[in-house]
């Protein structure tokens, strides 16, 4: 199939992005300029600067970059049968921890922080377009689980903080220790996650406790 210009300047711009992502993570959102990653992409600055109107708008589109693909995963997961309600919140969470934690985007939030006070818009984006979709399927998988009697009523936002906080908090923490030898003793990925899946599990349960099965 002969490429369109439009999946040509897609494609551009993709690499644009994974490009000036690698840039970030190393050298830090003040270490890394415009020039830099226009040199790094192997295009002019004028070009940069077509794609992206500055660093700021680059940093947010490598902040929501690729995320489509957890959406697609979190919106097939909420219209499964073949899994119970239980079953839905651990693949549910799984999702969201491979996202905010393990993926590129995920060892970013150090820098989101560090940008957010002087660009709001990049900590608006980061909840608006990244945080909030993951909440949008988390309640509804809920809404499903309270309908069926698996789960009881709770308030959103109690459980959203209990949900995402420490999933957020475990991201930085990984990423601002990630110098140790020791880091997976301190901070290993998979044993927090199904302890805090559990956690939750026991929380919504209507019964005031859940199946640790996995």
């Amino acid at each position: 199939m002969a490429e369109t210009e439009e999946t040509s300047i897609g494609d551009r711009r993709s690499r644009i992005i994974e490009t000036a992502m690698q840039l970030f993570l190393e050298k830090g959102f003040s270490g890394t300029s415009m020039s830099a990653i226009a040199k790094a992409c192997g295009i002019t600055k004028a070009t940069l600067y077509h794609h992206f109107t500055g660093k700021d708008d680059l940093f947010i589109a490598c902040v929501t970059y690729g995320y489509g693909s957890a959406l697609d995963a979190l919106q097939e997961i909420a219209d499964r049968t073949d899994l119970s309600d239980a079953d839905k919140i651990r693949a549910c969470l799984r999702v969201s921890y491979d996202t905010i934690v393990s993926c590129p985007v995920g060892r970013m939030s150090p820098l989101i922080a560090e940008v957010s006070r002087t660009f709001p818009n990049v900590a608006r984006s980061f909840h608006d377009d990244y945080i909030v979709p993951q909440q949008d399927f988390l309640w509804r998988i809920i809404e499903q689980g309270q309908s069926s009697g698996t789960f009881k009523q709770v308030d959103p936002k109690h459980i959203f903080q209990m949900v995402f906080g420490p999933i957020v908090t475990l991201s930085l923490s990984r990423e601002m220790f990630a110098s140790f030898d020791d880091l997976e003793e301190h901070f290993p990925v998979d044993a927090l996650r199904e302890g805090h899946i559990n956690a939750i599990l026991n929380l919504l349960s209507a019964e005031g406790e859940a199946s640790h099965s996995s």
